[in-house]
């Protein structure tokens, strides 16, 4: 917290030695001064969550995507694994070497 303090030096003609004095705090600064911190606190929390959704929403956006497409390509492999097949049988080896 900052606290900002006005010191006023007065010197005397009369050769006395000079002194501090600090001017009276009004009342309407000490009434101003709390809802002054509660406003700050209140914006300084809006601007600070707003910065970090900012930032945040892209990269969710992002993530999701990227996600998306890995389930994606994950399903395709799997469907990729069976493999359907029609063939004919032109000759038996087992069966022409028993024959001679």
């Amino acid at each position: 917290m900052l606290k900002i303090y006005r010191k006023t030096i007065r010197i005397d003609g009369s050769g006395a030695h000079p002194r501090l004095e600090s001017p009276p705090q009004s009342k309407l600064y000490n009434l101003l001064s709390i809802p002054a911190m509660i406003a700050g606190a209140i914006l300084g929390t809006v601007v600070f969550s707003a910065f970090f959704a900012l930032l945040l929403i892209p990269v969710a956006i992002i993530g999701i995507r990227g996600w998306w497409l890995l389930r994606k390509l994950k399903n395709a492999q799997v469907d990729g694994q069976s493999l359907e097949a029609e063939y004919t049988v032109v000759s038996d080896p087992a069966k022409t070497s028993k024959s001679d």
